[in-house]
């Protein structure tokens, strides 16, 4: 079967390549989730390949305000409009002979148009309701060959989860469930291929979001296929940038490809150790440092105290400082765009500051520890040594559970900043256990860090 790529960023990935000519595909989820968008974009995508679509819009109102809706879209092209891509209503058809007139509409203009694609928008309201099963299931039937006929691809766009069709997508060749996922405050748009006929998909749920490109899809992490499954750490060893750090391990430094987990409290040093390791990259092998709540100029700043020239490693190209993310991203955006930057500035150094940031997502909590696992494997597989800094109190905060013992087993290398007692802290100086070392051992269990020279004190009077 010949595919029909959508070239939706991110919707063939998890179709294995797009949908297929002459299929019938029911979009269905509830009003302003994208349904209609994401069909518009599909069409005009098509446009630009020679592709021509017939838009049939089922509702009473004309579709010329849904036309100035996507003239706010980076992908619509007026000029499209009535050379490729031809809009027309079919109410009254369906309201005076019902769905068989609707066939015979479908049927005319697909011929006379010579359509690659076929959207039938809100065919599944209300008023349909009433139609015995019997006629609805004629009417797929009829659709069903009468695409297959014309080597044509149907999207049927549904309102909500309707019962109308269930005994009608069996027939179908794929369903796609929409849904705008709530929870107390935060938001998430998700979709799930519940069936897809000619070849494997990646299941479970996908996050989305809308933008003024369209509709862009982001895997879950999870079914990602597992590329590189026997992905090693690298036989050459990469400095911490910190003299002290790379004194005390065995090998001057972390194995190549390696994670690391530095965990402390507020102000226990993780930032200034995060720079350090960041700032020591090159221009042939440059870090990408993911503040979670650190500006620019505040890392610069920092830089400049614990004694590490962070705008000079910007200049040199050896240093790229990005923000982790805003707080309406999903879990799975954060995650793809990350390793997008990893691919585009062909990252070796990698900081994450801290993991509280990932966290904050609807989905953390069911998901976080097998996310972040797939994650490292997939900046393992790119050869990219990454430390993330993770506070356990804000990770609790932002996860809604305390940090799972078992999330430090994903990283190679461990080290925790002691906690101190108040009356017992040295100015600059930081305790620094050597948990765990994969691929080598710590010459002592603990490292005193001075993060800045010291500094005079004037005497208290």
């Amino acid at each position: 079967m010949k595919r029909l790529p959508t070239l939706v960023e991110g919707l063939d990935d998890i179709l294995h390549g797009g949908l297929f000519e002459g299929g019938v595909y029911i979009f269905e989820g509830p009003p302003g989730v994208g349904k209609t968008t994401l069909a518009n974009q599909i069409a005009y995508t098509l446009a630009r390949r020679g592709g021509r679509t017939l838009y049939l819009t089922m509702l009473a109102e004309s579709h010329a305000r849904m036309l100035q809706h996507m003239e706010q879209q980076v992908f619509f092209d007026q000029q499209e409009v009535g050379s490729t891509v031809f809009y027309m209503s079919g109410y009254r058809e369906l309201d005076s002979g019902g769905l068989h007139a609707v066939v015979e509409l479908v049927q005319g203009e697909l011929a006379r148009h010579e359509a690659t694609l076929l959207v039938i928008d809100g065919l599944v309201v209300d008023n349909l309701a009433s139609t015995a099963n019997d006629s609805v299931r004629q009417f797929v039937h009829e659709l069903q060959s009468l695409v297959s006929v014309m080597a044509c691809t149907c999207l049927v766009l549904t309102s909500g989860h309707s019962n109308v069709l269930s005994a009608e997508q069996t027939m179908v060749d794929g369903i796609f469930t929409f849904e705008d996922h709530g929870f107390h405050w935060r938001a998430e748009r998700r979709v799930h291929v519940r069936k897809f006929r000619g070849s494997q998909i990646l299941r479970g749920q996908h996050t989305f979001c809308i933008s003024m490109q369209g509709l862009q899809f982001f895997p879950r992490m999870e079914s990602l296929p597992l590329a590189g499954a026997n992905a090693r750490l690298g036989q050459g060893v990469v400095s911490s940038g910190h003299p002290a750090v790379d004194g005390v391990l065995h090998q001057p430094g972390f194995l190549s490809g390696s994670a690391t987990a530095l965990i402390g409290q507020t102000g226990s040093g993780k930032t200034s150790l995060g720079l350090a390791f960041a700032t020591a990259g090159t221009p042939d092998a440059p870090a990408l440092f993911l503040a979670c709540t650190e500006l620019g100029g505040d890392l610069r700043r920092l830089g400049g105290e614990v004694g590490v020239d962070v705008e000079q490693a910007q200049r040199a190209g050896a240093l790229t400082i990005k923000s982790l993310g805003h707080e309406d991203e999903s879990m799975d955006e954060m995650g793809h765009k990350l390793l997008r930057m990893v691919d585009e500035l062909k990252v070796r150094r990698l900081v994450v500051d801290g993991l509280a940031g990932l966290a904050d997502t609807l989905a953390f909590s069911e998901r976080g520890y097998r996310f972040l696992g797939r994650l490292l494997h997939e900046l393992r597989r790119r050869e990219v040594t990454s430390v993330f800094t993770i506070d356990p109190d804000a990770l609790a905060a932002a996860a809604g559970t305390p940090l799972a013992p078992g999330v430090a087993g994903w990283f190679d290398n461990v080290l925790e900043f002691a906690s101190v007692p108040l009356g017992e802290r040295r100015v600059d100086v930081r305790p620094l256990l050597i948990t765990k070392v994969r691929g080598g051992r710590a010459r002592q269990p603990a490292v005193d860090l001075y993060l800045s020279p010291p500094q005079p004190v004037s005497p208290t009077r």
